[in-house]
């Protein structure tokens, strides 16, 4: 029997890489939706008939916008990074490779947290021209 099949080896430094930027991408959506908690969520939360007293309790998260802007920036450009930075060519050089991250799945949800992000910042500008129509 070959010893290959039963060798439980401790993780490469690839596989510990793409944990990583999982947990980087993870980090920018939450920040993404920490950034909404004020603004956003509770319109979003009424409209699809959510109701209760603690939806009124939510504006009172508005003081800490800055605090989950900065939080959520520095999560984002820590998941851009790692999304979008160069993949060593020699990783793979002894022949043990861990999975290859779906890194456009990644992308994908680091712009969409973007988005929410940016939404959330222009939500107070542009909401009082929303409501003059």
């Amino acid at each position: 029997m070959s010893t290959a099949m039963t060798d439980h080896t401790p993780a490469t430094p690839t596989e510990h890489e793409d944990r990583s930027g999982w947990l980087a991408t993870g980090a920018g959506v939450f920040g993404a939706l920490a950034m909404t908690s004020c603004c956003i969520l509770p319109l979003v939360l009424v409209s699809f008939g959510v109701t209760g007293v603690f939806i009124g309790q939510l504006t009172a998260l508005y003081a800490y916008k800055w605090v989950t802007f900065s939080l959520a920036t520095l999560a984002l450009a820590y998941g851009f990074w790692k999304a979008y930075r160069p993949v060593p060519t020699d990783a793979c050089a002894d022949g043990t490779c861990a999975r290859p991250v779906d890194r456009g799945l990644m992308r994908g949800l680091l712009r969409g947290a973007l988005i929410v992000v940016l939404l959330a910042l222009a939500f107070p500008i542009v909401s009082p021209f929303l409501l003059t129509f």
